[in-house]
């Protein structure tokens, strides 16, 4: 931590002598100093922003303890509830503007810089984290933020549409420049580790992504981004296997270690209150899920048991210490672990559902079965076990009582363990899985998960043009976001 610290310190450091840096020719020669920097490398301050990015979206407090809840794969034992605090919810906003605002300056020192890889890879950066926010909270400042040097110190909230016509542009600018871009993207990519094609897929990737969550709201745009990039592979590549995965793989030494081994990584002890959710756990051991042992540990009595939120949770047995299951080893005890960004498996089921619902022309099931034994492979599943969960009814295309839409839509939220807001986005979109237990403080009016967090008390207190026609009930319902369309959910 105090390293992470000491580096945002000088990139703090370094846009203020930026911004600053036309006074200096003033300064006498004796006042000057030979040593200090007086321009920060865009690769640098792209570094900022993926470390930024990181803390905030697969943290601790976010991703276990917030949407991990939310999304029914993880929950906090003891507690079990929808907790809100101020300082935190502050801090989570707050965390991803700053990471913002860093992609925003990385690209403009790229564009300086005339490094037109590093400009896109930064734009990318930006709309993945400007998609996060919005499906996190909804309405936000986005065409009128990171622009002080216009004078907007209250950036207007746009709508959910406008931010997503928004990140859609951005992404197809960095999608064209990827084709025939130039210049090392450097040092602080810590994700592709300067590798510009990599970064291509991933910006294709997020299209799709986009694509995908605003294809029942919009589909004419959604089904034009999806034909466009599935209908032109070489002019527009995209993940398709692990080894491309958008994932920051961590050093492993003190105090660069992965962020959940950070508040998780106990040997093998169980001491930690977050563990396994219910709804996950359920649903892997429904269908014999090879993945089970690799998401969840065995509990103290031998078994595999997720937290059952609903009224009852706390007088529960079920739900004690002993009998909930920890996170798995490969996701919560390695220091050298990963944050991931977007994976093949995802890709794959994005065009399973594109194929299925007929909005452009393709393969469904193997799109579907490509995808399930991307996720498989990459948690260390082999190949005669992932032939066998792929004959399970429930999972097996055209088999058992299930669509085969609801098979893709099942599949792909549990292969999104460990992207936390990912999960609870698909979850909202499309209700699968279907959570009704809600946690004990809520059970009582709700029959849903929250559907958005609460926007930052500081916001609404400092903004002018914060929006008065945003309803928020106990604090996490209330207006659903753009792309949720469900009824008769409160």
């Amino acid at each position: 931590m105090k390293k992470i610290l000491r580096t945002q310190l000088f990139f703090i450091t370094g846009i203020v002598l930026i911004l600053a840096g036309s006074c200096t020719k003033d300064f006498n020669d004796i006042n000057e100093n030979p040593n200090a920097a007086t321009v920060v490398p865009g690769t640098n301050v792209l570094g900022r922003g993926i470390i930024s990015s990181t803390n905030t979206l697969f943290g601790e407090r976010l991703a276990i303890y917030y949407t991990g809840s939310y999304a029914g794969h993880t929950a906090a034992i003891g507690l079990g509830d929808y907790e809100y605090r101020v300082d935190i919810n502050n801090s989570m906003w707050r965390g991803m503007y700053i990471a913002m605002t860093y992609l925003q300056d990385a690209a403009k020192i790229a564009k300086a810089e005339g490094n037109t890889n590093l400009y896109a890879a930064a734009l990318t950066l930006k709309a993945y984290d400007a998609q996060k926010t919005t499906d996190m909270w909804g309405d936000v400042p986005y065409t009128e933020a990171f622009r002080l040097d216009s004078s907007i110190l209250y950036p207007k909230y746009d709508d959910q549409e406008t931010v997503y016509r928004a990140i859609l542009s951005e992404l197809k600018e960095a999608s064209e420049i990827f084709k025939s871009g130039t210049g090392a993207i450097g040092v602080g990519d810590f994700i592709f580790k300067g590798d510009a094609s990599k970064w291509r897929k991933f910006c294709n990737s997020l299209r799709l992504r986009v694509a995908i969550r605003m294809s029942v709201v919009d589909p004419a745009a959604a089904t034009t981004v999806l034909a466009e990039i599935l209908g032109d592979p070489s002019a527009y590549p995209v993940i398709t296997e692990n080894e491309d995965n958008a994932y920051l793989w961590f050093p492993g030494v003190s105090p660069d270690t992965e962020p959940w081994y950070n508040r998780l990584g106990t040997n093998g002890a169980y001491t930690d209150q977050y563990r396994m959710n219910d709804v996950l756990v359920s649903a892997l051991k429904d269908n014999n899920d090879p993945r089970l042992p690799v998401y969840a540990r065995l509990n103290n009595n031998g078994g595999y048991n997720g937290y059952k939120f609903g009224p009852a949770q706390l007088s529960d047995p079920n739900n004690n210490g002993n009998n909930v299951s920890g996170i798995g080893e490969r996701f919560a005890n390695n220091p050298s672990g990963f944050s991931p960004f977007i994976n093949a498996s995802e890709v794959s089921f994005i065009k399973a559902e594109a194929y299925e619902r007929n909005m452009v022309t393709g393969d469904a099931r193997a799109a579907y079965e490509e995808a399930v034994t991307l996720s498989c492979m990459e948690n260390g599943i082999n190949g005669g076990a992932i032939t066998t969960f792929l004959a399970q009814p429930e999972v097996a295309w055209d088999g058992g009582s299930i669509s085969n839409l609801h098979k893709i839509y099942l599949q792909k939220w549990v292969s999104l363990f460990k992207q936390s807001e990912e999960a609870w986005s698909e979850a909202r979109r499309t209700d699968v899985p279907l959570m009704t237990n809600i946690a004990k403080d809520y059970s009582a009016t709700h029959n849903r998960p929250p559907f958005r967090l609460a926007y930052a008390d500081e916001e609404k207190t400092l903004n002018t043009n914060f929006p008065t026609d945003v309803t928020e009930d106990d604090i996490f319902w209330g207006t659903q976001v753009w792309w949720d369309t469900r009824t008769g959910v409160h």
